[in-house]
């Protein structure tokens, strides 16, 4: 046998890549069917990291497969075969490339939409597409569904190769394996598994909608807000002097964390407050700013999930964060400093918030940024806290415009 291939069987190249890419696909569905219904925690996240990696391995493969096949084409169909059976063949080797390269394409591309890491073994891949959410779906449908048809392709992939080898008893498998041996093993297990993965996938696509009508018909109302934690809005209905409005509309309140050293951003969409500012008037200057935790996104919509849950923000306990100034300082030309307290997941930590203000007439545009230690907070503790999965600086970024 030669690295090459000849008009009657594969040479060892187009073998390795071929059961090579075997091999990982076998390991890459069972898990990725498996990881999606895991529990956020670290060990979820390292498992996606690998799967990533071994996923962009496949596509990588692919490619050069692909590259290898023009090079040196593979030996004909055998006469024996009926054209029914070439037809059906090169409709599954087409789609079989369109799998191995669309797959982790999508995924790649998903992960950049959602604003997640990219690992290849632990070097960071590139950014295709930027933070989209609504890209972030799309590609995740096209994974899914690539990932569906793969398991009925690899089904029907397998059942060809037992057929030649077992009923037509022709060298189909021996040429891709050891024409002398032709061994019906590897037949045998790519058979089971490939209908084993239909199966399964099977069961999960018409399983999906129950599964989801139960969880609907089982979902619990979230816990009350105790008295204690409970904030009443801020009233800026009637201004007092020198009072300032926030225009929701205009104003943003962004943070920005890293997830296995790749950043991703979120915001808060609501978000109120008294302000009383007078640059000439310092001494009487206060703010009083409150945060709905439970409104926050990322991007995605499994992660906005977590971030509320009880392993982050607890948003069911802990409803709103609060900053109250205490006093104001003034800096260089525009420049000043908020100095209070900051109030998040129950813990009140001192702050010095450096801010610009511009004011023109009776609009102003203040932009802060700051950077807070989550560990301080209380927020991500556990199997969180070290760091190494979720970053513990988280980077805030604020842009407000208020009327008087």
């Amino acid at each position: 046998m030669t690295l090459s291939n000849t008009e009657d069987e594969y040479g060892y190249i187009a073998k390795i890549f071929h059961w090579t890419i075997a091999v990982l696909i076998i390991g890459l569905l069972p898990v990725g069917l498996f990881m999606g219904g895991m529990e956020n925690s670290p060990l979820k996240f390292q498992i996606f990291a690998m799967h990533k990696s071994f996923g962009l391995l496949v596509f990588f493969l692919g490619i050069a497969r692909l590259v290898w096949r023009f090079i040196s084409p593979p030996p004909d169909h055998l006469e024996s075969h009926a054209r029914w059976e070439v037809t059906l063949a090169g409709a599954a080797h087409f789609w079989l490339y369109v799998c191995i390269i669309g797959m982790p394409l999508s995924g790649w591309l998903m992960s950049n939409a959602g604003e997640f890491p990219v690992p290849f073994f632990g070097i960071q891949m590139p950014t295709l597409v930027g933070k989209n959410e609504s890209l972030g779906d799309l590609f995740y449908e096209v994974h899914e569904a690539l990932g569906f048809t793969l398991l009925f392709v690899l089904a029907l992939h397998a059942a060809g190769a037992l057929k030649h080898h077992v009923i037509d008893k022709d060298e189909t498998l021996a040429r891709m394996t050891y024409k002398t041996k032709g061994l019906v093993l590897p037949v045998l297990i790519v058979a089971i598994l490939g209908l084993s993965y239909a199966a399964s996938g099977a069961a999960m696509l018409f399983g999906e909608d129950d599964e989801e009508e139960a969880a609907v018909a089982t979902e619990k109302p979230g816990i009350p807000a105790s008295a204690e934690n409970a904030m009443p809005a801020a009233d800026t209905s009637i201004l007092p002097k020198d009072g300032w409005k926030i225009v929701p509309t205009q104003s943003k309140l962004q943070f920005q964390a890293v997830l296995y050293g790749s950043p991703f951003t979120g915001e808060f969409q609501e978000f109120s407050g008294i302000i009383i500012f007078n640059p000439d008037d310092l001494a009487n200057a206060k703010a009083d700013i409150r945060i709905d935790m439970k409104k926050v996104v990322t991007g995605d919509a499994d992660r906005d999930k977590n971030i509320v849950g009880a392993e982050w923000f607890d948003s069911d306990k802990f409803p709103e964060s609060r900053f109250v100034s205490k006093s104001f300082e003034k800096g260089g030309e525009n420049n000043y400093v908020a100095i209070g307290d900051l109030t998040i997941h129950g813990v009140t930590m001192p702050l010095a918030l450096p801010f610009t203000l511009d004011i023109n007439g009776k609009t102003a545009h203040m932009k802060a940024l700051a950077t807070l230690n989550r560990i301080n907070f209380g927020v991500g503790m556990g199997e969180w806290e070290d760091g190494k999965t979720v970053g513990t600086d988280v980077k805030i970024a604020i842009d407000l415009t208020a009327i008087q």
